[in-house]
């Protein structure tokens, strides 16, 4: 295979990977998966066998397999190929979207705005970077009720929770910053599937979970250094990876370095 394959793990468990592939002249022979397999093409014209159909899928159009499809496909030799793609258990799909089961009614569908937010989440999820991982994570899940309701999946009424749900996780994530808990942790602690807990925390707060979070923290950094602690102590108070990160979100925010800000306090 020439070109690159990069693939990564999301959540706390088995069962939600992302890949990103740049390939030249590739075809796959036909195969299965026992999860959900949802692709993006962002380069290339794909030729897809499905089932036995064939089709064609080109940039800006997502390819969604149920669990079980038996397909096949690439592209032409000598032609470039890129696309990210999902894989996801179909228990935890469900369980994201808040469905008790599902599968997808369309295999392909020209979506050139949705294939390119779907592509920049996967580049998140695919970083070095633990936070933007994260964040990647989130993208990805809420564009999955979307990518869920274009391929023809019924998504339930969105329930709207009362801010005192909201409030709660609040305080439960402000009383312990440097915990961190997954988002699987905090949908569990609401009892809301994934899907849910984003829609309603953003809907309320503005921020994801994880956002609000982090800008929590770098408001208590601030208030940790203008009491004289080094960044160092602070970063490691707060769960920060090490100072850098510190440095990279605090600048972020208020447009100065912990140690400038410091000098400039005291």
């Amino acid at each position: 295979m020439s070109g690159s394959l990069r693939l990564a793990q999301l959540g706390d468990q088995p069962g939600f990977e992302v890949a990103g592939a740049t390939l030249g002249g590739h075809r796959f022979e036909r195969h299965s998966h026992d999860e959900f397999v949802i692709s993006a093409n962002l380069r290339g014209e794909e030729s897809v066998w499905l089932d036995g159909r064939t089709f064609d899928a080109g940039p800006g159009c997502f390819t969604c397999y149920n669990p079980g499809q038996i397909q096949g496909g690439g592209v032409s030799e000598g032609q470039p190929w890129q696309f990210v793609s999902l894989y996801v258990a179909s228990d935890q799909l469900a369980a994201m979207l808040g469905l008790q089961r599902l599968e997808f009614e369309r295999s392909t569908d020209r979506l050139p705005v949705l294939t390119a937010a779907t592509a920049d989440a996967v580049e998140r999820a695919l970083g070095d970077d633990a936070f933007v991982r994260q964040r990647g994570e989130e993208r990805l899940t809420l564009l999955l009720a979307e990518i869920a309701r274009a391929m023809g999946v019924r998504l339930p009424q969105e329930r709207l929770e009362s801010g005192g749900r909201i409030a709660d996780l609040q305080d439960w994530l402000a009383a312990d910053l440097a915990r961190q808990p997954s988002l699987d942790e905090m949908a569990a602690y609401l009892g809301l599937s994934r899907f849910h807990l984003l829609r309603s925390f953003q809907k309320q707060v503005g921020l994801s979970p994880r956002q609000w979070a982090m800008q929590l923290r770098t408001r208590r950094a601030q208030a940790l250094l203008r009491a004289g602690l080094p960044a160092t102590e602070v970063a490691h108070e707060l769960g920060f990876a090490d100072q850098s990160h510190l440095n990279r979100h605090f600048r972020a925010a208020y447009g100065v370095s912990p140690g400038s800000f410091q000098r400039a306090v005291r």
